[in-house]
């Protein structure tokens, strides 16, 4: 099982922040995004799951577009806003058998990076704006892997 990790592309400033679209330069990172490594990789997708913030929406059906992940697989996921948990996350990856791409925010998406590869905070990457992360699960949780063990396969920055 596999998971990407796709921070939200580059969207407008101002307020309200849950209703921000995408800039036309982050519709290009997103686009960029879903081409290369991960489009590949992108019939094995069964989800692809976004926050429910207008940006991380519009991050994933561009990139979902670029990849031709069927539209019917976009779906809004509680628990992927900046300031969750990503321990919850971790723990909902852990159980899960399919795989699946997940669009959100920094400092949530940055922890769940480091909860993955097992280090401790949001310290273990700079997730930039647009970039996009595969893991691979490699074994189950247990004793001393509470979220399982996972492998970084790649990590691609944003294109602009």
């Amino acid at each position: 099982m596999r998971v990407f990790l796709m921070r939200h592309a580059e969207a407008v400033p101002g307020e309200p922040d849950a209703a921000r679209p995408l800039t036309l330069r982050g519709r290009r990172q997103a686009r960029h995004a879903g081409r290369g490594s991960f489009a590949r990789a992108a019939a094995e997708v069964r989800h692809v799951e976004h926050s429910g913030l207008v940006r991380a929406r519009q991050t994933a059906e561009h990139a979902m577009r670029s990849a031709r992940i069927p539209r019917a697989r976009l779906r809004t996921l509680a628990g992927l806003a900046p300031e969750d948990d990503p321990a919850v996350t971790a723990r909902l990856l852990a159980r899960s058998r399919s795989s699946r791409l997940l669009v959100g925010h920094n400092p949530h998406l940055a922890g769940l990076f480091g909860l993955l590869i097992g280090a401790r905070g949001s310290e273990a990457v700079r997730f930039k704006k647009g970039a996009l992360a595969a893991f691979e699960r490699i074994g189950p949780p247990g004793r001393g892997a509470p979220f399982g063990r996972w492998r970084l396969l790649w990590f691609m920055p944003p294109a602009c």
